[in-house]
């Protein structure tokens, strides 16, 4: 395990350690920004909810699960029972913004990222790529800003995805059962 750690540390200082330039920060910032408590997936889905044919009000459960999902496994659950230090400057890290003062595993962005990137692909599977492209990217912008280690990110990602399968398939079976969505 710590033959793991070290290498989850290492890799960290080298992502964290690329070029950073008023450009690259304000980039990743406004991308770690954008992922803070899931605006951007609700803006998202807001969009998607305009463009629907058929509105209904259904078409917010599953979104609503996942993002509640993945606040209480990430937040309240997980964070606290693995309780790991989030990286430091003292340990050479560049830590961009202000810092964060709870614990750094899994990556609560990475979470409802995933989560959220999973039901949104089943809303509209066409937007797929661009749902899951996010989730890497603001996934990504955690490790630059120097928030999050490479293994949270992961676990964060594999969290959401259960989450949002788990959500999806929840909502639709509430649905079915009060004959709401076929």
């Amino acid at each position: 395990m710590e033959t793991l750690l070290s290498f989850d540390k290492q890799l960290f200082l080298v992502v964290n350690h690329l070029p950073h330039t008023a450009l690259l920060n304000a980039f990743f910032l406004g991308l770690s920004g954008i992922g803070a408590v899931g605006l951007v997936w609700f803006v998202l889905a807001g969009i998607l909810f305009l463009r629907e044919e058929r509105k209904h009000h259904w078409f917010f459960a599953p979104i609503v699960l996942a993002g509640a999902g993945s606040y209480l496994v990430a937040e309240m659950i997980l964070k606290n029972l693995v309780a790991r230090p989030r990286p430091s400057l003292a340990m050479g890290a560049i830590i961009l913004g202000s810092p964060s003062t709870d614990y750094s595993f899994p990556s609560g962005h990475a979470t409802i990222a995933f989560a959220m990137a999973v039901v949104l692909s089943k809303i509209e599977p066409r937007w797929r790529p661009v749902f899951y492209l996010l989730a890497v990217a603001i996934s990504f912008s955690r490790l630059y800003v120097g928030k999050h280690f490479p293994l949270d990110l992961l676990g964060g990602a594999l969290a959401g995805y259960a989450v949002g399968h788990c959500s999806w398939q929840l909502a639709r079976f509430i649905g079915v059962r009060l004959n709401i969505v076929s």
